[in-house]
Parts: structure tokens; sequence; C-alpha cells
């Protein structure tokens, strides 16, 4: 069994038609049952976190047919502890990714347009001004350090990076800086 990496481009469907980001990763992390069945929903469910009764109730499904599906499918039992496990850790993990890089997406978008406006040297409001003036102290040298190695996935030593120590790091210099 070949589990596959999330494809942004990737358009999975729910029962109504519609796919949120998180139904559609876990989809893709279970793609034994491509079809989007019944066994897929169920099981993108536990792979988003939903304990086991949580996930018979979002996908529509008896609790009676899972245990029918267990008695009469390995493949599933195999994908029901992975989804309670491994593939749960993986989905959270690409959630945080992509949420991150949507949102800062829309960050930067912000930033462009008010510095954009600022150098063609038309009037800013006062909220745009009071806007350029907080986010001037992101655009440093170290600021864009920091940014590429979230990109990059390594810190300035080459190793993995780890986004809980960045985070306190910038905590800890914040309140260096106040003190």
């Amino acid at each position: 069994m070949k589990l596959s990496c999330y494809n942004r481009s990737m358009s999975i469907e729910t029962v109504d038609g519609t796919v949120t980001t998180t139904e559609g990763i876990a989809q893709s992390l279970i793609n034994y049952y491509a079809d989007g069945g019944k066994k897929a929903r169920y099981l993108s469910y536990l792979v988003a976190g939903f304990s086991i009764t949580e996930s018979v109730t979002l996908a529509k499904v008896h609790l009676k047919s899972i245990k029918r599906w267990r008695e009469e499918d390995s493949n599933f039992i195999e994908l029901e502890q992975k989804a309670l496990g491994e593939l749960r850790e993986q989905l959270s993990n690409q959630l945080i990714d992509i949420e991150f890089t949507r949102n800062f997406r829309l960050i930067l978008a912000k930033d462009f347009q008010v510095l954009f406006k600022d150098a063609q040297e038309k009037p800013l409001t006062d909220k745009e001004q009071q806007y350029l003036l907080t986010i001037r102290k992101f655009y440093t040298p170290e600021q864009l350090a920091r940014i590429r190695q979230l990109v990059s996935g390594k810190d300035d030593t080459g190793e993995a990076f780890d986004f809980t120590r960045t985070v306190l790091t910038i905590r800890l210099e914040k309140e260096e800086r106040r003190t």
C-alpha cells in the first residue's frame, strides 16, 4: 500500500459536493480508498483528529458498518490503525505548513499594498500609517534569515528547523528588548 503526499491541485468532493482543506488532505493520505466512499470519509475524519464515535457520526456511517469492515477487510484495519497514529501526525504537520503559508501570503500581500502606496508617495490613512510603522520592524536581515529557515526546513546550522524553538527564541528576544 502506497500513501500519497498532499497535492494542492487535488480535488476531493464530499457527499454534498464540497471539500474542506482538512478533508482533502486527510483523504489524500488514504489513497487506498481513492473513490472517496464511506470508508475514505470515515478514515479521513479519524486522520483529522476526531474520535471513532465522532468519525462515525460525521461520515454518516453506522458503527455496525465499521465492525463489518474490520471483519471483512484487513486493509481497512491497517489503515484505521495508521489513521489513529502516523497519518494523524503527518496530517497535522501538513495542515500547520499549509495554514501558516496561506496566512503568511495574505500578510505579505497586505504589507505590499501599504508599502507600495507609501512608495508612490500617496497619502496614507492613519490606520495605514500605523500599520507601516508596525511592519517596518519585521523587515530586517534577521527576519529574512528566519523566513528562509522556515522555507528551507533547516536552521542556520543545517539541522531540521524547529518551529517551537524559533517561536520561543523570538518571544525571549522580545522580552529582553522590553527590559
